[in-house]
Order: structure tokens, then C-alpha cells, then sequence
């Protein structure tokens, strides 16, 4: 009302008429009410020194409230000094709930001083575990001392049959040494029948000096027969 009365009495005396004098009242409202809001948003545009105590107390829970928030989610920008003693044990608490988590995906920081005995055991295990299923996959990091000789079999056998995969398929890293003669015939015929199918296709990775004559004579008949199609 203050603000209001100023500004209908300085109108006045610059010989405004009442229309004039409420659309400028109404534009100072829109103004102060702009900067309450880039205030509340914490926006760098924000004029602190207009508002009245109120809206100061205003500005400022929200930013104590913003701050709690911040330091709960574990932000940069959390000031652990404006948090009451209670909401201290809230952000501590959800820090070691998150701290746990991290521990036992393997991911992100993970200090261990904040598990208790047992998480610490958990947390152990659940990596040995994630170790040895990376090793058995042939991905992420495998460490082969924390494995047993068991599972050192296990990894040497899923590593071999993945290997022999590979060189049956044509992708991927094939190590022929490591196969059986047995194997080796394997793939040898896969890689011949793939060849031969490529060149049947028309496919530029087709190798014909891989072929046999009848094979030659096949491809040379399914070659004329894609030009007739065309």
C-alpha cells in the first residue's frame, strides 16, 4: 500500500490523470514482482535490496532448502555449514546409503572406511564375483589372481570355446594356434563354405581362388542368373 500511495502521489503532482497513475502502479508491481521471482530462482539478476523483510525471509529459506538438497544429492555446490544438525544426519546418511550402492555395483567412488564388518564382506564378495564373470565374458577388467582354481579351469574352457567361435564365425579375434586339429579342420570347412556363399551373393570379399571347379562353375551359374534377372 506504501509503494502504491508514492507512486499515485508522484503521479499526481506530475499531473497524471487516474488512468496514467494505475498502469504505473501496475508496472512498479510487475517489475518488483519479476525480481521476487529471478530472487526465489536464485537468478545472478536478482535485486536483494528491493525487497521487504519478508520477502527477504522468503528468499532465503528457499536457498537454505535449495543448499539441503544440494548437499542430500551429494552436489559441489552444497555449504554443509547451513544445514541444521538434523538435516547434517540426513545428508550423512543418504552419503553412505549412495556410498554403499557404489560399493556394491562397482561404480563410481567407494570408500570403504564407511561400511560397517559385514558390508565389507558383502561388498568383497559381490567383486570377486563381478571379477570372475568379467573374466569368464572376456570383458571389463579381470584380475586372474583373485580367481580360484576352479574357476581358472572354467575361464580357460569359456575362453577357448569363444575363441573357437570367433574363427568359426569370421569375427572378431580367432588365435588358430590354440585349436585342436580337430578344430582347426572345423574351421577351415566354415571359412571355405562362408567363401563360397559370399561368391554365390556376388559379395566383393568373395576370394575365388578359395573354390574347387565345381564351385567355380556354380558361381559362374549364379552370376548370369542375377544379369538375367536385371
Amino acid at each position: 500500500m506504501k509503494l502504491q500511495h508514492w507512486v499515485f502521489c508522484v503521479a499526481l503532482a506530475a499531473g497524471l490523470g487516474p488512468a496514467a497513475v494505475q498502469a504505473a502502479a501496475q508496472k512498479i508491481a510487475s517489475a518488483h514482482a519479476e525480481n521476487l521471482e529471478h530472487c526465489l530462482e536464485g537468478f545472478a539478476s536478482c535485486d536483494y535490496a528491493h525487497l521487504d523483510p519478508q520477502e527477504k525471509q522468503a528468499v532465503q529459506d528457499v536457498n537454505r532448502e535449495n543448499n539441503f538438497m544440494d548437499c542430500f544429492h551429494g552436489f559441489s555446490d552444497c555449504d554443509k555449514k547451513q544445514l541444521t544438525a538434523e538435516q547434517r544426519q540426513e545428508v550423512d546418511r543418504a552419503h553412505r546409503i549412495q556410498n554403499l550402492q557404489n560399493c556394491v555395483d562397482g561404480i563410481g567412488e567407494c570408500d570403504t572406511s564407511l561400511l560397517n564388518d559385514q558390508q565389507r564382506q558383502q561388498v568383497a564378495l559381490l567383486a570377486r564375483v563381478r571379477n570372475f564373470q568379467n573374466c569368464l565374458d572376456g570383458t571389463g577388467i579381470c584380475d586372474p589372481k583373485q580367481l580360484t582354481d576352479e574357476q581358472k579351469q572354467q575361464v580357460a574352457e569359456a575362453n577357448h570355446y569363444n575363441n573357437l567361435q570367433n574363427c568359426l564365425e569370421g569375427m572378431g579375434d580367432c588365435n588358430r594356434a590354440l585349436l585342436s586339429g580337430e578344430e582347426q579342420q572345423e574351421v577351415a570347412r566354415a571359412t571355405h563354405n562362408r567363401n563360397l556363399r559370399q561368391c554365390l551373393d556376388g559379395s566383393d570379399t568373395c576370394d575365388p581362388s578359395q573354390l574347387n571347379g565345381a564351385e567355380k562353375r556354380e558361381v559362374a551359374e549364379a552370376a548370369q542368373g542375377r544379369k538375367i534377372s536385371n
